[in-house]
């Protein structure tokens, strides 16, 4: 993934380029990962070469490099490159072997941090946590996820003192600065050479400091610093400024720092203007220093029309309801709960099922062999006695209201309604195995899923007389080609004998196709638990798993090594050349080999499918009820997928487990934790700070068409009493729908108002002459 993303933007910043990846399997696992390779491959034209290369040398003449490889039909290829870049992988740093000694951790055989996949942030030492990359290699959501998770493993342990050692802090008495005239200090920030590199900060100084209600203008190599920040407080007391506007990177992530040092000056923090000349101006045309220089100048321009007229706003303050609802009592929403109960907040757990567990009531065991069911029954032990959850059974959510802080839900237990006050919701409704009647499943008794086989191994696991699924055995067939002679088996031989069953596993079943397009996750390294699992049951079995790609990552890796070493045959077919299962007299199943381009004839007794894992089919109701985004693949769509990974884009809601994505115990369990470690910033306050950017509503001129209560994709504006439209401020973030929409033009966006924007365009248009 980080080569296809490096392809990508090598290709936004060079047309024409000619890029290919060598790979040995695409392991495009993450949530809608397949669909950006996809992208890459069929509308940018990056190459995906199925080869490791033998040899690069540099050429003589061009000095390029030549690389060598055989191609997936065996051929041997030279082709010459004007760049080679290497992805070399993840290791822990050479300091962390003495660190983790000092702290009495132990590593794993590749110098990463011991954890148990059911303990996935808990070091070997008991109060010490780990999160991200040393941990196991990962990518940015996981580690942001996993570092929330951390962080509530230890709120768990502080419960009992948490505040006692807060120091509030004190703001200056806020200046009244109504009837003062604007003086505005401008900021001009380098961000090092992310900026200066290519716009020349001094002229776009030099050109704003002419504009009218300008008291100090300057340029900052970094104007985030601590340095900085600091002397901004100086330069505002001393010039008695009453506006502040910083041209530098992007306001959401700097924004609040800013407003942050305004407060400190004794100035309302809603008298700030920043403008983002780094992503939109040094970024998008750095060949092209004059136009980007004035571009900023422009947005500068605009930045200072728009402060001339900014107005103080208030800020409120609302009373959190100190308690969480959950949804889903599968592994996610169970320890969502005990981690937040732990923390000493009530919870209101609700499953729609008789009985808690989910779908880990159909895992036996993880890959490394760790008891999934014994840990899923102290799970379940531990929720029923802990005195903070209280368990709603066969129940569902019917009406959800309210906002941050203070939602009210109707539950429908078993017939019975009830309305609960929550904080939070966490979304944990789970998901499902793909159901599917492709090769034959349903139609013949040798054909199941791998949950059905886990099932099965399990059984005989827990029994000494109980054999595997005994099937009808079959005549051999003359001539044929099958899955015995593949492992070396004489195909004459007659039947397989039921101590040495022969098994093809087919993977991507109804995945990554048109219909599905995204990967399961956990379907590789099922499959391989489980052909691990039938061969140390039955060691003459033959087992053979056809595969587009082989997606054990991180150190999944090992149980892929050792299912080779132990003898089982993994078949790579290519995408749209699916395997063909067929019932001639008994199962047969053909394939393309892509390693070849041969068709292979394969007599099993039995086929297993990985179907992949399927949204919940409640999803779009619930999603309804809390008016939050589905993704394409019909899961729910987080904040931002590396910075509010466990987000949802409302306020106070949040999610995880299979509700997010298709994932392992030990991310739900990393997921699960960070939710629990994010709901409670929320539930830990005895009252949230409303916003002063929010919409308000004139209501003289309101005729209640509900036309904002439509667009608003916070559920914001509400129908009152009074039959006018009324913002829910803690749920309003600012995005200005309900205002564009409005077609009595009664409602105003607070620090955005059409005083505000016309200012700007002015600046900009009629300066230009574009306007009278």
């Amino acid at each position: 993934m980080s080569a296809t993303k490096e392809a990508m933007v090598a290709l936004e910043h060079v047309q024409g380029l000619d890029i290919s990846i060598f790979c040995m399997d695409v392991r495009a696992f993450g949530k809608e990962f397949d669909g950006y390779v996809n992208r890459a491959r069929d509308e940018h034209g990056v190459k995906y070469i199925r080869a490791m290369p033998s040899r690069v040398v540099e050429m003589p003449g061009s000095k390029n490099a030549r690389v060598r490889f055989f191609d997936d039909k065996g051929e041997e290829n030279q082709e010459e490159f004007d760049l080679v870049v290497l992805s070399v992988g993840l290791r822990p740093s050479a300091s962390v072997k003495d660190t983790a000694a000092k702290l009495g951790l132990g590593l794993n055989e590749f110098g990463f941090c011991a954890t148990d996949r059911l303990a996935p942030m808990a070091a070997s030492k008991p109060g010490i946590y780990v999160a991200g990359a040393f941990q196991e290699p990962k990518d940015i959501p996981e580690s942001v996820a996993q570092a929330s998770g951390a962080a509530a493993c230890a709120m768990e342990k502080l419960a009992a003192v948490r505040g006692t050692m807060i120091k509030r802090h004190e703001y200056p008495w806020e200046r009244d600065v109504t009837d003062e005239k604007p003086r505005i200090g401008i900021f001009i920030c380098h961000c090092g050479h992310n900026i200066a590199s290519v716009v020349d900060v001094k002229a776009v100084a030099a050109a704003a400091e002419k504009m009218p209600g300008i008291a100090h203008t300057e340029t900052n190599l970094y104007a985030c610093s601590d340095t900085s920040q600091q002397h901004i407080k100086t330069v505002i007391r001393e010039k008695r400024l009453n506006r502040l506007v910083v041209a530098s990177c992007s306001p959401r992530t700097h924004e609040v720092l800013f407003q942050e040092t305004l407060r400190e000056s004794g100035l309302n923090q809603y008298l700030f203007a920043m403008t983002n000349i780094r992503d939109q101006c040094s970024w998008v045309h750095r060949n092209d220093p004059e136009a980007a220089t004035e571009k900023a100048t422009d947005l500068m321009r605009m930045a200072v029309a728009r402060a001339r007229n900014l107005k103080a706003l208030g800020t409120g303050k609302l009373p959190v309801v100190q308690s969480a609802l959950v949804l889903g009592g599968g592994l996610a929403g169970m320890t969502t709960a005990l981690a937040l109960g732990d923390q000493g907040f009530a919870v209101h757990l609700c499953e729609k099922e008789a009985v808690l567990g989910g779908q880990l009531r159909h895992i036996h065991s993880t890959l490394e062999g760790a008891d999934v069911a014994g840990y899923l029954a102290e799970l379940i032990a531990r929720v029923q006695r802990h005195p903070k959850i209280t368990l709603h059974l066969r129940t569902k959510p019917l009406q959800i209201t309210g906002h941050v802080g203070n939602f009210k839900t109707r539950l429908d237990q078993a017939g019975t309604e009830q309305t609960i006050a929550h904080g939070v919701i966490v979304l944990a409704v789970g998901g499902g195995e793909r159901q599917t009647e492709l090769y034959l499943n349903g139609k013949h008794p040798g054909v199941m899923t791998q949950r059905q086989l886990e099932e099965e191994l399990a059984r005989v696991r827990g029994s000494t007389s109980s054999p595997l699924p005994q099937f009808q055995p079959r005549p051999a067939q003359r001539g044929e080609a099958d899955a015995r002679s593949a492992a070396g088996e004489g195909a004459g031989e007659g039947l397989l004998s039921t101590e040495s069953p022969t098994v093809v596993m087919i993977q991507c079943v109804d995945s990554r196709n048109e219909v599905h397009p995204y990967c399961s996750r956990v379907c590789c390294s099922e499959a391989i638990k489980n052909a691990l699992e039938l061969k140390k049951q039955k060691p003459k079995a033959k087992v053979v798993v056809l595969y587009k790609d082989i997606r054990t990552y991180g150190f999944r890796e090992l149980a892929y090594q050792k299912a080779r070493e132990t003898g089982v045959l993994f078949i790579r077919y290519n995408d749209k050349q699916d395997p063909v299962v067929s019932d001639k007299g008994g199962l047969q199943v053909s394939v393309v080999d892509a390693s070849n381009g041969r068709e292979l004839v394969l007599k099993p007794d039995m086929v297993v499918l990985s179907t992949g894992i399927a949204p919940a089919t409640d999803n779009p109701a619930i999603s309804g009820l809390l008016r939050s985004a589905l993704t394409a693949d019909g899961f729910f769509l987080e904040a931002h997928p590396k910075l509010r990974p466990v987000d949802l884009a409302n306020e106070g809601e949040f999610l995880a487990g299979l509700a997010h994505s298709p994932r392992f115990i030990d991310e739900t369990i990393a997921q699960a934790k960070a939710v629990a470690g994010r709901a409670a910033t929320v539930l830990s306050r005895a009252y949230l700070d409303i916003a002063g950017q929010i919409a308000k509503v004139d209501p003289t001129n309101c005729v209640a068409c509900a036309t904002c209560v439509k667009v608003c994709p916070y559920g914001a504006p509400m129908i009152n009493e009074l039959k006018k439209a009324e913002i829910q401020g803690a749920k309003c973030m600012g995005c200005g729908s309900c205002t564009a929409a409005c077609p009595a033009h009664t409602i105003t966006l607070q620090h955005q108002d059409c005083e505000q924007m016309t200012a700007m365009l002015d600046e900009l248009l009629v300066r230009e002459g574009v306007a009278p």
